[in-house]
């Protein structure tokens, strides 16, 4: 299914600047559910949670740094929804059931996904018609969720052609964002998005020379102060890029802020195909010491040339945002 996906058409437009370097403009369409509560505020009021329209713009100007200045993401429309998102079996939060998911053993109903098919087909909008009909006219390539802790979206979501969105002849992806995080948490989706999109394009064999902790991600979420059999320093002498949850020095989960110094190939891979083989030192001052800065600095480790070579692409965001995927992991 997935090889097959990734050779259908692109779900986004490249375009050549006079420059020849090549651009990927991405129309979004965005859901913001964002119910009133009891007393009439919004959820993101009531809650002290963040207002999407300030993290929108910082991630869309994060994407294009990281990206250097390939990919150029749109907002072609936005709809704040003042109401849940409707989950499986019809099932939809009322203010009353939605508290109940805050408790240490929260309901089930509290961990089931949205209904896709019918978030996406529903007009909450008559001006603008559904997520599906902005796709099915090439309004927009691909739509954007926000919702709270419980509503039930994954990070990355493939939609594959023809599926939920009928006559929808391309994939798209849907993000699933949380206001009740931050900027850095819709990189983060992104980061998984491109883990999943570029693994698929490339094959994992040349992808591990580029990682070279995707191993890790079997370890446990414990952090011990030092490094023990369960989560094993890391080669000081022979590190990579890391991925979205291990830095290139990293021994634990999110461990975006750790000094230890390593000697890391990943600048080399703006050389890609081409690789020298150089290395230089870095740690966490490289990136700042932040989830963000980390995420910035690995997405732009992706290599980004134009053309191919060995039936690998050489700039590696055409997997991110012209390619599908399969994995996903759901937000709590």
């Amino acid at each position: 299914m997935l090889a097959a996906l990734l050779s259908s058409s692109a779900t986004a437009t490249i375009a050549e600047a006079a420059s020849g370097h090549e651009h990927i403009r991405v129309g979004v369409e965005v859901l913001d559910f964002d119910p009133l509560m009891d007393d009439g505020q919004p959820l993101t009021a009531a809650r002290g949670w963040n207002d999407p329209a300030d993290l929108e713009p910082q991630y869309i100007s994060d994407v294009t740094t990281a990206s250097g200045g390939i990919v150029a993401q749109r907002l072609v429309d936005v709809s704040v929804v003042r109401d849940y998102p409707v989950k499986g079996g019809g099932f939809r939060f009322t203010n009353a059931t939605y508290q109940t998911c805050f408790v240490d053993s929260p309901p089930d109903y509290c961990k089931s996904l949205i209904d896709y098919g019918a978030v996406l087909n529903t007009t909450v909008d008559p001006r603008l018609g559904s997520a599906c009909d902005a796709l099915r006219h090439g309004r927009v390539d691909e739509i954007w969720l926000w919702g709270g802790p419980w509503f039930g979206y994954f990070e990355w979501q493939l939609v594959s052609p023809n599926t939920l969105c009928a006559a929808v002849r391309k994939p798209f992806a849907v993000m699933g964002f949380s206001y009740e995080r931050g900027e850095p948490e819709m990189l983060h989706d992104l980061g998984h998005r491109a883990e999943g999109l570029i693994q698929a394009g490339i094959g994992l064999s040349l992808w591990d020379r580029f990682d070279g902790q995707r191993g890790r991600y079997g370890q446990d979420f414990a952090c011990p102060a030092q490094p023990d059999a369960e989560h094993p320093e890391v080669d000081s002498s022979a590190a990579h890029a890391g991925n979205v949850h291990f830095p290139p020095n990293a021994y634990c989960h999110y461990q975006y802020d750790r000094d230890f110094a390593v000697m890391s190939d990943a600048d080399d891979w703006a050389n890609f195909p081409d690789l020298t083989g150089r290395q230089t030192m870095i740690n966490s001052s490289t990136w700042g010491g932040t989830q963000q800065g980390f995420l910035v600095w690995w997405l732009g480790r992706f290599p980004r040339q134009r053309g191919a070579s060995g039936g690998v692409e050489r700039d590696w965001w055409r997997y991110v945002y012209l390619a599908t995927h399969q994995h996903q992991e759901p937000q709590q």
